[in-house]
């Protein structure tokens, strides 16, 4: 089968950094016939810092919040460009050139878990962690109680590159916990034969009543035991005071 997906990966490691712990690492990857589909990021330490859109080639830096701190290179758009084009350029003569090997597949692992602790109608964040995959194109899909859920509500990270070149991606929900609810995040990649499907219950989130309860029956059994150990405490005096 020729390998309609073509991953280019380039790996730079700053010189004065080659002998210690840090890796900066420039990232393309494109898909023969879908423009859209390209990518070209760069990453430090495992972390994205930047991607440049594919289509409109702006910049996009990973955390919004310093983007007053730095400006990446202008140049970046005109490296972008050529890369892709180099990228989709390859694809063809690499595969001729390597007698047509077989698309190299590794299916993914996923978990799913809260961005923070869940209470029943506080509004939080299920982040959908999907690893360990190649090629890098999957199709995630949630649901609430069986049924799709909004896409205004998902959103989604650009893919990372594990250590191995293998891939990884972050889909997010957005929700509000109710009682009984049971989410689930799909995954669907070309390795699978069928989605790899997890899945979150509500129905085990303590409501702000059952925590008030809870509390008000743990204070009562605390006094309760403070209340026999004063009485035995009495008692004992008392009978010593008999004795005597």
């Amino acid at each position: 089968m020729a390998m309609n997906l073509f991953p280019v990966l380039l790996v730079i490691c700053l010189p004065k950094w080659s002998q210690g712990k840090h890796l900066l690492r420039f990232l393309t990857f494109c898909q023969r016939n879908v423009i859209s589909d390209g990518q070209y990021d760069i990453e430090f330490d495992g972390d994205q810092l930047l991607y440049v859109d594919p289509v409109t080639y702006q910049t996009v830096q990973r955390l919004p919040e310093f983007a007053e701190q730095w400006i990446p290179d202008p140049e970046l758009a005109h490296d972008t460009f050529v890369s892709l084009g180099t990228c989709k350029y390859n694809i063809p003569r690499a595969i001729k050139g390597e007698n047509h090997p077989p698309e190299t597949i590794a299916s993914p692992t996923s978990i799913i878990y809260p961005k923070q602790e869940m209470e029943l109608e506080v509004p939080n964040t299920l982040i959908c962690f999907v690893t360990d995959f190649h090629p890098p194109t999957v199709t995630i899909t949630w649901t609430r109680n069986g049924q799709l859920v909004d896409q205004s509500e998902v959103s989604q990270t650009q893919y990372y590159s594990n250590r191995d070149f293998s891939f990884c991606i972050s889909s997010y929900l957005d929700f509000t916990p109710q009682e009984n609810d049971i989410y689930s995040c799909s995954v669907d990649h070309i390795s699978l034969r069928a989605p790899l499907t997890r899945f979150l219950n509500v129905a085990t989130v303590p409501t702000d009543q059952q925590v008030v309860e809870t509390a008000v029956c743990v204070a009562g059994v605390i006094l309760g035991l403070i209340g026999v150990v004063t009485g035995l405490w009495f008692i004992m005096k008392a009978n010593k005071s008999c004795q005597a």
